[in-house]
């Protein structure tokens, strides 16, 4: 291996340092005064050495015994001497450079052999981390089984109008407390989607103890009267009865039966919401000249004669022609065939008058129905003995 070139440089600093010693003991000796080593510790022997010293010119390349170097030759020759330490004859050596700065890549690979060498994840504490936490998820989860965590503490129902909160909940069959796991929501959607009124229901578990119940309704187009009840008249033509209700944003509908009252509930349902909000009552007033007119009173006061199979197109344009009209008072809409207004006093006015303000004129086969009932009724008070 080649020498350091720092080597070199420091011997040069050490002849040199050496050479200013020698011209400092010249000084002293053309002084007349003693070398210091001299003048702290007289030796013969070195007094001697440094006198040798002076003979030499300082041109000529002169080796110079250093102090430590003295000592190891007169150990081996078994003549050593104590000397006093010359701060000049000190011999000094350069800070030991590190050694990861000579060998860098010598200590890199070192660190690298000492992070292998530390402890790494093994298979087997992946397995019992694994097995830590499927003890602790068993753990879990029969703590809630067993404990009231697991109990249903709330029944969120929305989505109902016409149907009280009250009889869905009687149809769930389970209540608050029963345990979460044990509803049957496959049997509570069935007994909730047997009521008429009922077009779509969802049951759904939100851990850790609710229970949702979503319920989509029919929309109700009208209501029918009977005695002082009002039952809602469905979308899909049903009569919901045994549910009472005051009317709202629906029409009360009089004396409609059969496929009168299937075709004007299917063209209800095609008139806008708001439109059908504002009709109060639809009465069936079938004539001799038109077996499908119906009377309409609106809530703002207006009446109006229409065609209940043409119902849905003609009730549409309604608002623009309620502001053309100004007072609802003054006159009648007849949107029986077209389109037009029939001022109070008009003879068109009095003959549509004539027949829409008489008694109601149901449809032949309603008053046939009527008096089969009422003789039959006659028959079972015959029967009956009068009672």
């Amino acid at each position: 291996m080649s020498e350091r070139p720092d080597i070199d440089g420091m011997r040069q600093k050490l002849k040199r340092t050496r050479g200013s010693n020698n011209h400092k003991l010249d000084e002293r000796l053309s002084n007349g005064s003693p070398p210091l080593s001299q003048q702290n510790e007289p030796d013969s022997s070195v007094s001697e050495d440094r006198a040798d010293r002076t003979d030499e010119t300082p041109t000529q390349k002169i080796e110079v015994e250093t102090f430590h170097g003295r000592l190891m030759r007169e150990k081996s020759e078994g003549t050593t001497t104590y000397h006093s330490i010359d701060e000049d004859e000190i011999e000094t050596f350069p800070r030991k450079e590190k050694q990861h700065e000579i060998f860098p890549q010598k200590d890199r690979k070192r660190k690298e052999k000492r992070e292998w060498s530390r402890p790494r994840f093994k298979r087997a504490h992946f397995y019992i981390l694994l097995l830590s936490v499927l003890l602790l998820s068993v753990s879990m989860l029969i703590w809630y089984v067993f404990s009231s965590a697991s109990d249903i503490k709330n029944i969120e129902i929305s989505g109902n109008e016409l149907i009280s909160d009250a009889e869905i909940q009687n149809r769930l069959h389970f209540d608050e407390g029963t345990k979460m796991f044990s509803a049957d929501l496959s049997q509570a959607r069935e007994n909730i989607a047997l009521l008429p009124v009922v077009e779509n229901v969802e049951l759904e578990r939100n851990w850790w103890n609710t229970i949702t119940v979503t319920v989509v309704e029919y929309r109700a187009l009208g209501y029918v009267e009977n005695n002082t009840d009002y039952y809602p008249v469905l979308e899909n033509a049903q009569i919901l009865r045994g549910y009472p209700s005051s009317p709202k944003q629906a029409p009360i509908l009089h004396y409609f039966e059969g496929g009168e009252f299937n075709e004007l509930v299917e063209n209800l349902g095609k008139v806008d919401s708001e439109i059908l909000a504002s009709i109060s009552e639809i009465y069936y007033r079938p004539s001799v000249n038109s077996a499908t007119r119906v009377h309409m009173f609106m809530n703002d006061g207006q009446e109006i004669v229409a065609d209940y199979r043409t119902i849905d197109e003609k009730m549409n344009y309604y608002p623009s022609v309620r502001n053309e009209i100004g007072d609802p008072n003054s006159g009648v809409i007849d949107f029986e065939i077209g389109s037009s207004f029939l001022p109070y006093g008009s003879k068109e006015a009095e003959e549509v008058k004539s027949g829409i303000y008489e008694a109601p004129v149901q449809a032949k086969y309603i008053e046939d129905v009527n008096q089969a009932l009422a003789n039959v009724k006659d028959q079972l008070i015959d029967i009956g003995g009068g009672e």
